[in-house]
């Protein structure tokens, strides 16, 4: 039991790492006018899926506070930061979170062999794309709406749109083709 704990840490601070580097390097957040795209989802969909709710719990809380660290040097974070630090921190973090819980859902969907299919992952992948992006943009509208409207707003929703479902799609396919990879190698939490 000591031994399964000791590797499902292994694994999730391996996953934290990941979402660190993507986060420090240009990998993690592509720029995209007003806002930027990211494949910072991956690692959260991932660890969500195959190691539980807690696991993508707390790689969701990794995502969100990498995403308050960059705020600063991305227009949207600036925009934000300026109006409130801590309206900033709701935004960039509880929708994180979420995506995290989001993705730790379908960790219980199995098969009798104790085996994924593969749309299991296909679809925690595209849902917690779906949900980051709709949770920060739904926040950000709630809490922020002055910031996203008129000429800049235009910016915002044809990015999102656009730029979204090919965000979506992508996390979906490698998050299906990196966790079905490393299912064999991956016991389930406690």
């Amino acid at each position: 039991m000591k031994n399964t704990k000791t590797t499902s840490l292994v694994r999730i601070a391996l996953l934290m790492a990941i979402t660190i580097v993507l986060a420090a390097t240009p990998l993690g957040y592509i720029p995209a006018g007003p806002l930027s795209f990211t494949i910072m989802v991956l690692p959260v969909a991932i660890g969500g899926v195959l190691l539980g709710r807690n696991a993508g719990l707390i790689l969701g809380l990794t995502f969100g506070i990498t995403s308050l660290m960059s705020a600063p040097s991305q227009a949207m974070g600036q925009l934000l930061l300026a109006q409130s630090g801590i309206l900033t921190a709701v935004i960039c973090i509880v929708p994180r979170v979420l995506v995290g819980l989001i993705a730790g859902l379908f960790f219980r969907v199995q098969y009798k062999d104790g085996k994924r299919p593969l749309w299991v992952y296909l679809a925690a992948g595209g849902a917690a794309s779906f949900a980051n992006t709709a949770l920060f943009l739904g926040l950000l509208y709630v809490c922020s709406h002055e910031l996203i409207e008129g000429a800049f707003g235009v910016a915002v929703w044809s990015s999102t749109l656009i730029g979204g479902v090919v965000e979506l799609a992508a996390n979906a396919v490698l998050t299906m083709v990196i966790a079905k990879a490393l299912e064999r190698t991956t016991a389930p939490a406690a």
